[in-house]
């Protein structure tokens, strides 16, 4: 019930004048409507002015190179970049390095290419494929986004020359674009670290829990596991001082959860141990490996990094 002495808009009248709230929505759909059609025309023009840019940039700077060259080298990128801006001045560098692609991959830059960098990436590909998958696993973006941004390239380049740091940056991404066109960059970073000299072993949780020196005190990666599969995967730089933590009271949640219900009777704990002086000092590259074993077999109390 309306109050006494508020004000009725709709006062004399047995129904509210439609006409006064039907004709403005009318108005603003037709105004929608014609709007739409000229913000997208604005958006393709868009699209047609950066790739008309990247276009004209391209053969004025490429000297010869193919667009995939010209994204993976430093100087002859900045150079299509400072072209390109010359027409678009507010062009990013990301929008700019996925236009050359789409470009590329559409056919349509019509230019002679008259060099070639040709070499195998054999002894340093598996570096390229691991910071691929990092930076896969940490941004869910294909190798050719990551080569886009300026910003994720660097972080590929950290992580990639981590692995290989006598290795240029420019050598691994052209390894990691050749992998991504090979169909190479699938999960198989678990075959490819014998050269981190794995050792792997299986215990028991209860005998591990009463005799901790059997487990080795070096980098590595732990996997707990029960009758019904895998529990939880974990990587640290000392297994010995990790798996103990998580035998005492695991920080983990999850995992101390389990372990105070069920007990460690038929709990079985898998150790892959590395040389501390290998590749697996470094935290990254076994939390790539983590990762991976982490997507590959899937165990029940872990969230993937």
């Amino acid at each position: 019930m309306q109050r006494s002495g508020a004000l009725n808009p709709w006062k004399g009248h047995s129904a509210p004048p439609w006409r006064f709230v039907v004709a403005p929505l009318v108005l603003a759909w037709a105004l929608a409507a014609w709007a739409t059609p000229s913000a997208r025309g604005s958006e393709s023009t868009d699209r047609d002015a950066l790739a008309r840019a990247v276009k004209n940039a391209f053969v004025a700077v490429h000297e010869g190179w193919s667009a995939d060259e010209v994204l993976l080298r430093d100087d002859l990128n900045a150079a299509l970049v400072a072209r390109c801006r010359q027409e678009l001045p507010e062009a990013d560098p990301t929008q700019i390095n996925w236009m050359l692609l789409n470009l590329r991959k559409a056919g349509q830059l019509k230019v002679e290419v008259t060099k070639q960098a040709t070499r195998r990436h054999d002894s340093y590909a598996h570096a390229a494929e691991i910071a691929a998958r990092q930076m896969y696993d940490k941004h869910r973006l294909s190798i050719d986004r990551v080569l886009c941004d300026p910003q994720l390239r660097e972080e590929f380049d950290r992580i990639a020359q981590s692995v290989t740091p006598d290795v240029s940056a420019y050598e691994l991404r052209k390894a990691a674009l050749g992998l991504r066109k090979a169909r190479q960059l699938r999960p198989e970073l678990v075959a490819r670290v014998a050269a981190w000299n794995k050792q792997v072993l299986v215990l028991p949780a209860q005998q591990v829990l009463a005799e901790p020196q059997r487990v080795p005190d070096t980098p590595g990666i732990y996997i707990f596991r029960d009758a019904r599969g895998y529990l939880y995967i974990g990587e640290s730089e000392n297994l010995r001082a990790r798996v103990t933590k998580h035998l005492d009271h695991s920080d983990r949640k999850s995992l101390a959860r389990y372990l105070w219900q069920e007990g460690l009777g038929g709990v079985t704990i898998e150790l892959h141990a590395f040389d501390p002086d290998s590749n697996a000092r470094h935290k990254e590259l076994r939390r790539a490996y983590e990762s991976e074993l982490i997507h590959s077999r899937q165990p029940r109390l872990n969230i993937a990094p």
